[in-house]
Order: structure tokens, then sequence, then C-alpha cells
């Protein structure tokens, strides 16, 4: 997205990291594009300390450096355009900053914590869920345009905040086939029975949920029918709660070099999440490979109508994991269900859509001349996190 931008807007990217030595090293990557590329570590704060009643996403983008230099270029240098990825990073801009706001969310977090706290019963949750909506709903007051990655959050954003418009920056596919990461592992070893993978973020609390779920309330349903059925998590940062769900039927990888190798392999790819917003990449990772995929409403959400027609779906645990079992037993309905799932990734937004449709948010914000005139520049300062 940046690299595409880079060719109309002159960007200097400010991050604010919670995996500080790994962005500290790829940083040099993005300095290819950017004018400028700063990494800052994200600052915990320990229970005792003054604004720990905050919302957990804006404690977790803590950084007084990152809003000291924010502040100082800010004061200093020519930005025509303030970019802020994530209402949590919007505690780096000051009050009235000398340039218009875009704040694009990801997801709407209120929503995630109003999921939690629908299933649990500790009070503490339904306090998180009421100080993360009024925080981000106060966030979203203070910019001056609004994005968002799905259609259905636009309309939620676009209700609360009626004064200030609110367009849709979608998450792209790549439609290259046989894309792999180049360097890295390229074949993965099929365990040689019928094999399911999820494909997640095990630091992200919506993915341990789905990754339990899966594996403590799908998989021995499977196994009735799929007696030697596997299970493989994969992915980034699985802590005691992934970790404990190892045995004879269920893998758990880690942090992978390249996703690729591990969705081609799979027989099936799940996706049965219970929480969540927004658009998730791993359905759409799934169908760039062409897999067959079961996957909840909510393990669906953002996708067109096109993408989620290729998609097995299923609420209730017994009725997905009988389609996975299924999909392992028959490689005829398999593959028809592969052939589907190519056919929609190819109807889906590519990064190049996703990069125009940023674009032209900024050429609004800035009453932007037309691009061919050479002599305009427009100076970005984009904020972002990991």
């Amino acid at each position: 997205m940046i690299n595409r931008l880079a060719a109309r807007f002159d960007v200097h990217l400010l991050v604010v990291s919670k995996t500080a030595a790994q962005d500290f090293s790829n940083a040099r990557v993005l300095r290819r594009c950017c004018s400028q590329v700063e990494v800052f570590a994200a600052s915990s704060l320990s229970p005792d300390a003054p604004g720990f009643e905050r919302p957990p996403q804006v404690r977790r983008h803590r950084c007084p450096v990152a809003t000291a230099r924010a502040n100082e270029i800010l004061a200093g240098e020519r930005v025509d355009l303030i970019h802020v990825e994530g209402f949590y990073l919007m505690q780096h801009v000051p009050a009235g900053a000398p340039a218009p706001v875009l704040l694009v969310e990801q997801n709407i977090e209120y929503e995630l914590e109003r999921q939690r706290a629908e299933r649990t019963s500790d009070p503490d949750a339904r306090a998180q869920f009421s100080s993360t909506r009024a925080e981000e709903r106060r966030c979203w007051s203070r910019a001056a345009r609004l994005a968002a990655v799905t259609p259905e959050d636009r309309a939620t954003m676009q209700a609360t905040v009626a004064h200030t418009r609110v367009r849709v920056v979608p998450d792209g596919a790549d439609h290259i086939p046989n894309l792999h990461v180049i360097g890295f592992e390229r074949d993965v070893e099929h365990p040689g029975a019928p094999l399911l993978v999820l494909l997640a973020n095990y630091a992200y609390p919506p993915n341990v949920d789905a990754a339990r779920h899966l594996c403590l309330d799908i998989l021995p349903v499977v196994r009735q029918r799929v007696p030697d059925a596997r299970v493989w998590l994969v992915g980034n940062a699985p802590g005691p709660e992934v970790l404990d769900l190892r045995s004879e039927a269920v893998t758990v990888t880690g942090r992978v070099a390249d996703v690729v190798p591990y969705l081609d392999v799979a027989d099936a790819i799940v996706c049965p999440l219970r929480i969540g917003v927004g658009v998730k990449v791993k359905a759409i990772e799934a169908l760039r490979r062409g897999k067959a995929v079961v996957s909840s409403t909510i393990g669906a959400q953002g996708l067109p109508e096109s993408a989620r027609r290729a998609l097995v779906i299923a609420d209730d645990p017994t009725t997905f994991a009988e389609a996975a079992a299924a999909l392992l037993l028959d490689p005829a309905l398999r593959s028809e269900h592969e052939r589907r799932a190519a056919h929609a990734a190819s109807q889906l937004p590519t990064w190049e859509d996703a990069a125009q449709a940023l674009g032209e948010i900024y050429d609004e914000l800035l009453h932007r001349v037309p691009a061919w005139v050479p002599e305009f520049v427009p100076r970005a300062l984009a904020g972002g996190s990991r």
C-alpha cells in the first residue's frame, strides 16, 4: 500500500511497535519508498500507573517518545495530512493539529470488547467495553475523515458520526498465482492424515478463542467421522492457552517464515471465529490459494457476497464439524469448493484498488490539484503500529 502511495505522496512514517526488534530490522525496506521511517517501541504501563484505566489498546500503544516526536514534526515541518492507523494512535496527535486527520480503523475495537463482554460474567469486561467505546468515538470526532475496511464497519461508524464522511478502504488480495516469500521454506510435509489448518495471529484474543473452540468443541466431533484427522494451528505468538491445546491430533507451529506452504498443504482451512469485526485476512489468504474453507459467520465478515458463497458457513459446532469432515472425506466435494474459492479470489479487491481508494481520500482532504502537476508533492505523516 505504502509503495503504491509513495508514487504520488511524500510519506513520513512513524511506527509505534509492540515488536520493536523486528520492526527496526524491517524499517530499511520501507525506507526505499518513504521519505523517513521512524520506529518507536511501545511503552507498557504498570497497573498502578496513571492512565492504566484507559482502554487496553490505548495503553498498549503508549509511547511518550513517539508523542514528542509527532509534536516536533507537526510544529517544525510542513505536513499537509496526518494519517492515523487505529484510534489508539490518536493519543500521539496533538489537539489542534495543523493538518487534517484521516483515521483508518481496521476494526471497531469497542465491538470486539462488547462481544467479549457477552461471553463472560467478569464485570471488568463490561467496564472495558464502555471505556473503549467512549475513547474510540471521541477519537472519531477528532478526525476530518474516517475510513473502515468493510461496508459493515463503515455503516456503524457513519451512524455514530453523521457529520464526518466515512469511506471504505478494503484490504487487498494479490492476484498473483503461486505467490511465495522468496528465500523462505517452499515445501511443508503433509502429515499423511486428513489435515485442517487455522492460520492466525495468536497474540490476538479472538484468535485464541477460535483455536480453543476448534480444538475443544469442533475437533472431537470431526474425529468421530474422521478418526485420524489432524489440526495445525499456524501463526505468531501462541501463548499458554494455545500451547496447552497440543496433542497427538493438534500441532502448534508458532511463527512461520511463510504461511503459503502451510495453506497449500492443508486439506481444508477453518475459520471458527466467535468474536470479530472487520475483514478476516485469514479468509482472504485461503481464498487466494484456492482452498476449501469452513468458516463461521464472523469469519466471513467483510467479504463480498461472491466470496462468501465460496465458503461453507456454519456457526453451530456440530454443523461446523460435519462440514469440515465432509470436505476431508470427499475429494470431489473438496475440489469443487477449491474451484469456487479460486474464482472468488479473482474478484476480490486488489492492493491497487485499496491504494487508489486511500489516495482518493488523501486528494479530498488536500483539495489536491491534478496529479500531473509536478510542482506539488503533498507531505503526509502516517502513523502505524504492530
